[in-house]
C-alpha cells in the first residue's frame, strides 16, 4: 500500500477495517482506493526464479554453490539446492 499521513494528526500508523484505513491516534477514516486493494492482493511468484537458479547450478558447476545459496535464501528447505553445497 502507498504510504499516507493522517491529515488531521500527522500519524502514519493505520489499521484496516471494512474497506477503510483508520488512524490509530485520532480515528480519522480514509477509504481504500482501488490501487490500495490491488497492491494488497498482489503476490510475488519466486518459483520461476528458483527454477532458473537451479538450471544455472546444472549448467555452471563452478558457480553452483553461489546459486544454491541464493536458492536457499528464498526457500531454505529446497533439497535440490542443498546437493550443490
Amino acid at each position: 500500500m502507498r504510504k499516507i499521513d493522517c491529515s488531521r494528526c500527522g500519524s502514519n500508523e493505520f489499521d484496516e477495517k471494512s474497506g477503510y484505513r483508520i488512524c490509530l491516534y485520532c480515528g480519522t477514516r480514509y477509504q481504500l482506493t482501488s490501487e490500495d486493494l490491488t497492491l494488497r492482493n498482489s503476490s510475488i511468484d519466486l518459483d520461476s526464479d528458483i527454477e532458473r537458479l537451479l538450471q544455472k547450478c546444472r549448467n555452471e558447476p563452478q558457480n553452483a554453490k553461489r546459486y544454491a545459496n541464493l536458492i536457499l535464501d528464498i526457500e531454505p528447505s529446497n533439497k535440490e539446492a542443498k546437493k550443490y553445497l
